[in-house]
């Protein structure tokens, strides 16, 4: 009865938005977010968490549920209301979850689906998060992330340094660390309980000066364990972490307690994994120092012989995560890497070193293995996160969808030549698309700059949206872009103002000129970070004289102010070449502040107070300058949102400013911003 409940709720709130004039940005924002899944070792269960926005209860609506994977579809509540979070099985029908309360505390919880009972085994003194769990016999290791130490009550608001970083991201640094923790429990012959084999977590990392996972996103991927070893990543701590990237992989023994550092490259190192059967280990890593966006490459340990090695060198694409499964008695790599506009899924084979591709449309956001299968998260333009399994060549099938009243959404290629290379675009149009009309363009300039437009869902850049409010939304990926081989990332380098604008320059106008739905007369452009940058280049640009109006979130106004008020210092130094005082050239050829004299577009400026890679000054800086020469500007200023608007309420008042402003000056005839009730 729950799960038909729920499922009839979902199917109501879905057709409640299509029968809306269009999927505004109410409706994106009140999408599920889903988690991962994690399959049993069988492949009979899956479980995921689920989080639903409700803008009349202006909170979220939690929920961790139960997929039986011989009946697609078929999903069941499990716990309702409760903030349930990284739930890891451990046997075919148990599983252990966090659960947070409104105290500030963590509880791990042992869950029987086939009695639907749950046991709370542990309490922690702090949130906790991330969890790992192996079994030998009897006993069971639970492995999670957290603070060192319990948070302070109400710390002094006065923060003194004498080294940098200063803050990061969107904090001030503090004596809080990030750590690892392991919990050892015994399992009864009921196999309905776990004791623990001590009051306490043991940190794994104590006496030591490393911090896992790494600020500032604490990624679940940053560490990995099997019963015998924990692997993790940690910024080198010899080296200023603003000034360096680079981070080293540990091996951690649990019966000796023993640290070994296992990589030797100068550049990032990431995604850490452990085969179960503790054979080996793999990680993604970087050669090149102070370069956040090197080419990944997939490094081995035989945990047996001791020897290190780089495969698949030669594989022209960075892959941002991988784990290990099998293809019978064969142990496989699989990796998932921006891919012309897409994540895809491959796999490694470590022996041989070839790289296969099983996944081309759409984007893989998470894989696993389990049962010689693979279980994948998908997303893409029409759809946020759902679910399938495959077989290990690829071969998928739908095991939960998350359809959302976008099915008629239209998405299509465009690529142009640029010479020597060509440049990828996304052209996304309005479900009710009428070939016969014209359309104002919405051109879409990506952050990173090293990243792209994928074929995925976004919370907060989402061309679905603005298709629906009647717009033909333009997606560049220009030179810089992830996903197109590394000379074309590495091309960005000293370049920012260069090659990046001519090819979005030249898609604009080609596409402009060639899909013959556009109103030539009605094209704004919108970006973010270093597409906010090139907003503010483009100010100064040929290309503005095409514009009826432009938006910049959180962008660049002065490259050189940027140096000396940015976290993330060895960003700057790679990207231009060296400080201001070695390479004041770069920053000056590519400054826009340099150019104020030309703007002359409408322009939206948006900033948060707590985005410490671009501080509110640079937004601050371009509103006073187009103020000043009477040039039609507004400011927006979120107080409590960092470098992303993460909020769904505040992302709505996002939304409702930039759609407004875009409608103003296309003089748009639609209204796309009807309020809901």
């Amino acid at each position: 009865m729950l799960c038909f409940i729920y499922l009839t709720y979902l199917f109501t709130t879905i057709r409640a938005m299509t029968a809306d004039l269009c999927f505004q940005p109410q409706d994106m924002l009140e999408t599920p977010r889903r988690s991962a899944i994690s399959v049993n070792s069988y492949g009979t269960l899956a479980l995921f968490t689920e989080s639903v926005y409700n803008f009349t209860e202006h909170k979220f609506n939690n929920g961790l549920f139960l997929i039986n994977t011989s009946e697609p579809e078929a999903v069941s509540p499990l716990v309702l209301g409760k903030s349930a979070k990284s739930p890891q099985w451990l046997d075919e029908s148990s599983f252990i979850y966090i659960k947070d309360d409104d105290s500030d505390v963590s509880s791990l919880v042992l869950y029987d689906v086939e009695s639907l009972l749950e046991n709370t085994i542990y309490t922690h003194y702090a949130p906790i998060y991330d969890l790992k769990i192996t079994t030998q016999d009897s006993t069971v290791r639970v492995v999670f992330s957290g603070l060192s130490e319990k948070p302070k009550k109400n710390p002094p608001k006065v923060h003194e340094y004498e080294s940098i970083f200063a803050r990061h991201w969107d904090h001030w640094i503090t004596s809080e660390k990030n750590t690892i923790f392991s919990l050892d429990f015994n399992r009864t012959s009921s196999r309905s309980w776990l004791l623990p084999l001590s009051d306490d977590a043991k940190n794994l990392l104590l006496g030591t000066s490393l911090e896992s996972p790494m600020e500032p996103f604490n990624e679940a991927t940053d560490y990995s364990s099997s019963f015998e070893n924990l692997v993790f990543v940690a910024k080198d701590p010899d080296l200023n972490p603003a000034l360096n990237s680079r981070t080293i992989v540990y091996l951690f023994n649990y019966a000796a307690s023993t640290l070994t550092a296992l990589s030797e490259t100068q550049g990032a190192c990431s995604s850490p994994v452990i085969s179960h059967d503790n054979t080996i280990i793999a990680w993604l890593e970087m050669k090149t120092a102070k370069y956040e966006s090197d080419r990944n490459r997939i490094a081995i340990y035989d945990l047996t012989t001791g020897k290190r090695k780089i495969i698949a060198d030669d594989w022209d694409r960075s892959p941002s995560n991988i784990f290990i499964g099998r293809n019978g008695d064969d142990i496989i790599l699989y990796a998932i890497a921006d891919d012309e506009g897409r994540q895809r899924l491959f796999s490694v084979n470590p022996s041989t070193e070839a790289v296969t591709q099983l996944t081309k449309e759409h984007s893989v956001i998470a894989a696993s293995y389990a049962n010689e299968r693979l279980w994948l998260s998908r997303a893409s333009f029409k759809k946020p996160t759902y679910f399938t399994v495959a077989d290990l060549q690829g071969n998928e099938s739908i095991l939960y969808d998350n359809r959302v009243g976008l099915d008629n959404l239209g998405v299509e290629e465009l690529w142009i030549s640029r010479g020597s290379y060509r440049v990828h675009s996304w052209v996304v149009k309005p479900s009710n698309f009428d070939a016969h009309r014209k359309y104002p363009l919405a051109v879409f300039i990506h952050g990173g700059p090293q990243g792209s437009w994928l074929d995925g869902w976004s919370y907060r850049w989402n061309a679905a949206v603005f298709a629906e409010a009647g717009f033909v939304v333009l997606a560049i990926n220009p030179t810089g872009s992830t996903g197109y081989g590394q000379a074309f990332t590495d091309a960005i380098q000293g370049n920012w103002g260069g090659a990046p604008y001519k090819d979005i320059e030249a898609t604009v106008v080609y596409a402009a000129k060639s899909l013959g739905y556009i109103d030539e007369d009605k094209i704004v452009a919108l970006g973010a970070s270093y597409g906010g940058y090139m907003i503010n280049w483009i100010q100064g640009q040929p290309l503005a004289k095409k514009l009826k109006a432009v938006v910049c979130h959180d962008g660049v106004f002065s490259t050189l102010n940027t140096f000396y008020t940015t976290d993330e210092i060895y960003f700057s130094t790679h990207d231009f070449l060296g400080t201001p005082w070695e390479a004041r050239e770069v920053y000056e050829r590519w400054n826009p502040a340099n150019l104020v004299d030309k703007w002359s577009v409408p322009e939206l400026i948006i900033h948060s107070s707590k985005d410490y890679r671009l501080p509110e000054s640079e937004g601050l800086a371009a509103f006073n300058a187009l103020q000043y020469k009477q040039i039609p500007s507004k400011l927006v200023i979120f107080e409590d949102e960092n470098h992303w608007v993460l909020s769904p309420e505040n992302g709505l008042k996002w939304h409702q400013n930039v759609l407004s402003w875009i409608k103003r000056y296309t003089k748009h005839p639609y209204t796309f911003m009807k309020q809901k009730e």
